[in-house]
């Protein structure tokens, strides 16, 4: 095994297999004390990107693909097994950056995890009164929804509000406004989780439909 540039080859006789990542995706803090940052995969640079909230989603996927011909699993089939595992674990590694730089809530979970500020799973306080009242009165527009046309239109201004948050976001990341930063994504999240509710209505409703049809 060489050290070729900044990825790991490996040699089988004359012939050379396709080069696997080293490290140098992991978080570049990683001198910090702070172990759970230190072993953060670092997406973006896998992706060849500098850490940002803003970026074109549109992009990700020729490198998504890129990296998917270039680190599969199969190509190491004929190598050593722990070669073929660190192949795997590559391959999940691409496909979760992947997930999550193309999603906004789950990328600004990522750069805050970047930076040493990772959002507990379980903390969805929102201290925004203003914020918590809107997020009730949409929903109970949704409980009272009985068409397709009310969903979507709930789920545009669920959308453009997201948006917002996001810009909003935005700043918070790079003025380094960590608390701000925080309560702005759990404002995302709660806009999110509202999103998919509105599928689950929507589903609710055809059922409903359906069953109806089914009585006629």
């Amino acid at each position: 095994m060489l050290l070729a540039g900044s990825a790991l080859v490996m040699e089988s006789g004359s012939a050379s297999q396709p080069a696997l990542p080293e490290s140098t995706y992991r978080n570049p803090i990683s001198k910090s004390s702070e172990s759970a940052v230190a072993s953060i995969t670092n997406y973006f640079q896998l992706f060849d990107l500098e850490p940002a909230f803003e970026l074109d989603v549109q992009q990700l996927l020729p490198r998504f693909r890129e990296l998917q011909r270039q680190f599969h699993p199969d190509r190491v089939a004929a190598e050593p097994l722990d070669v073929q595992h660190e192949a795997v674990r590559h391959a999940a590694d691409i496909n979760a950056a992947f997930s999550a730089l193309k999603d906004p809530v789950l990328r600004a979970r990522h750069l805050l995890a970047l930076a040493g500020h990772a959002l507990d799973s379980e903390s969805v306080t929102v201290a925004d009164a203003d914020f918590l009242m809107a997020q009730m009165e949409l929903r109970e527009q949704l409980e009272e929804a009985v068409n397709a046309a009310q969903c979507a239109g709930l789920r545009e201004e669920a959308r453009d509000w997201l948006a917002s948050l996001g810009r909003e976001f935005a700043i918070d990341y790079r003025e380094g406004d960590w608390r701000e930063a925080t309560d702005t994504l759990r404002k995302m999240q709660f806009m999110a989780r509202f999103i998919e509710d509105i599928g689950h209505r929507e589903a609710r409703l055809e059922d409903a439909e359906d069953d109806d049809g089914m009585d006629d």
